[in-house]
């Protein structure tokens, strides 16, 4: 049995091996992409202090810690755990837009009586995509939510393949902890694809009811994301 003193060598190493593989990951050519990736929690910051009094915020706080731990873990090489953080983060962000439309649910998930439930969140009939959800919140928007909950249904799934350990993402992945650039920037194109979701799911809810001044916080970030679409920029031209 190994020693305290072994176990701390072995995991100094490994943390030292880390640290060579976040100088490798932001040396690389695709350090752009990451940079973008990590914009993003200054966003989902801002959504929380302008939304904090509302209760399903604390589903959003507890997205933005996993992103955050994504995005840790993607920089030091562990993508495996970086992937199954991401898929994690993006539950519970839309989680916290579609217990937004029910406070009940909301409720018994914050007492540990209901989980979240993908099927659900996603659901074709009244999931946060659907065309009756979004129709009930911004109506101007409702037709463009097919193509966003076809992306999200894809990168989820792609996501969970790491997440169950498909033979795939075996030979996808290093036996070691090293830079591999093509899942560094395969991690930072999901992560794209979830923000793109995420940011119209938030649009898509909450938008509308926003007066201008509010609205105007928001601007950079969704107009930026979403800004080809008319409703959208209608929401900003009023």
């Amino acid at each position: 049995m190994p020693t305290l003193s072994e176990c701390k060598e072995y995991y100094t190493g490994l943390n030292q091996a880390c640290g060579k593989i976040i100088e490798i990951s932001f040396s690389s050519p695709s350090a752009h992409q990451y940079s973008k990736s990590h914009n993003f929690c200054s966003d989902l910051e801002k959504w929380i202090s302008l939304q904090n009094d509302r209760p399903e915020m604390e589903l959003t706080k507890a997205a933005l810690k996993e992103y955050q731990f994504s995005l840790l873990a993607v920089a030091q090489g562990q993508y495996r755990q970086a992937y199954m953080a991401l898929r994690l983060s993006f539950e519970l962000a839309l989680a916290s837009i579609q217990f937004s439309a029910n406070e009940l649910n909301l409720r018994q998930w914050m007492q540990g009586g209901r989980d979240i439930n993908w099927q659900s969140i996603i659901s074709s009939d009244d999931g946060v995509f659907s065309i009756n959800f979004v129709r009930a919140f911004n109506p101007s928007l409702a037709e463009d939510s097919r193509q966003y909950r076809t992306i999200a249904e894809k990168v989820y799934r792609e996501c969970s393949e790491y997440v169950h350990g498909n033979a795939l993402t075996h030979k996808h992945l290093s036996d070691k902890i090293e830079f591999v650039e093509d899942v560094f920037l395969d991690w930072n194109t999901k992560a794209e694809s979830m923000k793109l979701c995420i940011v119209f799911a938030f649009s898509a809810r909450y938008l509308s009811f926003y007066p201008k001044e509010t609205r105007k916080q928001f601007e950079p970030i969704i107009v930026d994301i979403l800004g080809h679409l008319d409703a959208i920029r209608a929401l900003f031209t009023e």
